[in-house]
């Protein structure tokens, strides 16, 4: 028995992937990246938002072209910080999915909501580290 635990605990280990996206988010935030952007995105959001910011319609939302973030871009601020458990509705479908929060700084949320807004969207408008604090003192 001894030895079957112990086989069972080194398969355990060697399948233990640290660079899993979902294990990613759950770690705190490292000082030592200075990552863009579109590093971070890549990094946190695109394994349900897909690459292209495009989502999974029905399951994923839309980042890219959607209603929902760019009628308000301080909710994104507040699903990253806090995570999403309402069920929304973006461009006219509905999505029940929650998301986790991301455990980001404060400086990289502002990165990869402006790289979304500007790069993703084409959208001139940026947010700052201000509104960051802001949506966190308000929770």
């Amino acid at each position: 028995m001894r030895q079957i635990l112990l086989i069972f605990s080194f398969v355990l280990i060697g399948c233990h992937n640290n660079d899993e996206p979902s294990l990613k988010q759950l770690r705190k935030p490292s000082l030592s990246e200075d990552l863009t952007g579109s590093q971070l995105y890549i990094k946190h959001c695109a394994i349900c938002h897909q690459k292209d910011a495009k989502g999974i319609i029905g399951v994923f939302p839309p980042i890219k072209d959607s209603d929902y973030f760019l009628e308000d871009p301080k909710r994104a601020i507040h699903n990253i910080l806090f995570g999403q458990s309402e069920t929304i509705v973006v461009n006219g479908e509905t999505y029940k999915t929650m998301m986790p929060p991301v455990k980001i700084s404060d400086k990289e949320v502002v990165n990869v909501v402006n790289y979304l807004l500007n790069e993703v969207n084409q959208v001139d408008y940026k947010i700052n580290i201000e509104d960051v604090e802001s949506v966190r003192q308000h929770q």
